[in-house]
């Protein structure tokens, strides 16, 4: 007995099971889409609040550092009581000159001295030797009009700490003020006995003629 042949016809596939099939796939790519988005957007709310508590903490550091400044100021002694005498052209206006405030000298002690004054641009760097080439008058300010403090001999050494206007200010033994010019010299002048002697101006190099008994300026 001749067998039976069977055949088989293709079955044809289900559009509606293609599309259901194309839907599962769209589905689980988007939960793996939402997944990575959500892990990289939790990073980077971690790194925002880090962020923020960075700036807090700055903030705060500033606050506490502004307060310091403030009570600083606030139990820092007050300023002595302004000079009543006539300031010096050029300065703080009735500033002594022994107060420690911005503007005023700052490396020369003038404790004491509130009759003079000296601005910090005209200082020196330190102290400069000079030699008074005649008797000349020590006064309070860079000018004749000033008040004379005292006087200084022929020959003697002071300490110049600053300069304006043709005028030095130095320090002679505990005092200070102002003195010309014109009649001091880096060089110490020859003592001579006799009673007449001429000095060299040590700025302005001006011949002064002087004896050793008159005072100038």
């Amino acid at each position: 007995m001749e067998g039976r042949r069977v055949t088989r016809k293709n079955q044809k596939t289900n559009p509606l099971f293609i599309l259901f099939l194309c839907l599962v796939a769209a589905v689980i790519v988007l939960l793996i889409v939402s997944v990575v988005f959500g892990i990289r957007l939790g990073a980077a709310n971690k790194k925002l609040k880090a962020s923020e508590e960075q700036v807090k903490e700055l903030t705060e550091t500033v606050a506490k550092l502004n307060e310091d400044l403030e009570q600083a100021k606030s139990s820092s002694p007050a300023a002595e009581p302004q000079n009543t005498q006539p300031a010096i052209p050029g300065t703080e206006t009735g500033t002594p000159a022994d107060v420690s405030v911005p503007g005023e000298a700052s490396w020369i002690d003038l404790t004491g001295h509130s009759e003079v004054k000296v601005k910090p641009a005209n200082l020196l760097d330190g102290y400069a030797t000079a030699y008074t080439t005649a008797g000349v008058n020590m006064r309070g300010g860079p000018g004749t009009s000033y008040d004379r403090i005292t006087t200084v001999d022929y020959g003697e050494k002071v300490q110049v700490a600053a300069r304006e206007n043709g005028w030095s200010f130095v320090k002679y033994g505990s005092k200070f003020g102002w003195i010309s010019s014109d009649y001091l010299s880096d060089k110490e002048p020859a003592r001579t006995s006799s009673s007449s002697t001429s000095g060299s101006s040590g700025s302005s190099g001006q011949r002064t003629e002087a004896t050793s008994g008159s005072i100038h300026r």
